[in-house]
This record gives C-alpha cells, sequence and structure tokens, in this order.
C-alpha cells in the first residue's frame, strides 16, 4: 500500500470519530451542556427517546403547552421561552421540571428513557 493510501485510509477513520454536527447528532448526549446560547443556539428543553415521531407533550407554569416529536436519531428540542417549573410527558412517562432548562439526558441516560 502507497504512502498516500495509508494517509487517506488514516484521514477516513479519525473522520468517522468526528461528531456530526445537525438535529442527528449524539442521540442520549447531554444536550445541553453545548446548547448554552455559546457556540450552539440555546435551547430550554432537549432530549433523545429510542423511536421516531415519538410525541413529547410539555406544559409550562404559565399554562403553554405544545407538543415535540423526535427525529430519525430520536432526537428532540426547542428553544421555545417556557416558565419553569414545566411538566414533559413522553411514552406514558409524566416528569416535573422545576430547572431553567430541561436537559433529559443528563438523568435519563443515553436515549432510552428513564433509568
Amino acid at each position: 500500500m502507497t504512502r498516500a493510501c495509508l494517509l487517506a485510509a488514516l484521514l477516513l477513520s479519525t473522520a468517522a470519530c468526528i461528531p456530526e454536527e445537525g438535529p442527528m447528532m449524539e442521540p442520549g448526549s447531554d444536550c445541553l451542556s453545548c446548547h448554552d446560547g455559546g457556540e450552539a443556539p440555546r435551547w430550554t428543553v432537549a432530549g433523545t427517546l429510542q423511536g421516531q415521531g415519538i410525541a413529547v407533550p410539555i406544559r409550562d407554569a404559565a399554562g403553554k403547552s405544545f407538543t415535540l416529536h423526535t427525529n430519525q436519531a430520536g432526537n428532540f428540542w426547542t428553544a421555545e421561552p417556557l416558565r419553569f417549573p414545566i411538566t414533559v410527558a413522553a411514552q406514558g412517562m409524566n416528569f416535573a421540571v422545576s430547572a431553567q432548562q430541561a436537559n433529559c439526558n443528563t438523568c435519563h441516560g443515553s436515549g432510552g428513557g428513564a433509568d
């Protein structure tokens, strides 16, 4: 194998380790550790569930309610201004969140729902 081929193979193999940016990135990760308004957009609620199209109803303390849906990677998020505490319901589970942001994956594992 030539030196150029080895270099190309090395570059391709390391490129696979770099996280993809966008709506499909890093399912199950701590979304809001990056999406805090610094280099990435600020989100108020974010998480991952296993499955596409799962409804994630949200209601805030002011009575505002809306529903997010998981994408192909199971990710969901919003930058919607919310008054905390909020209630998040998904897959038959209801959660009350009193923080100023709802970072679901921090407490609920790697995208598989509540541990």
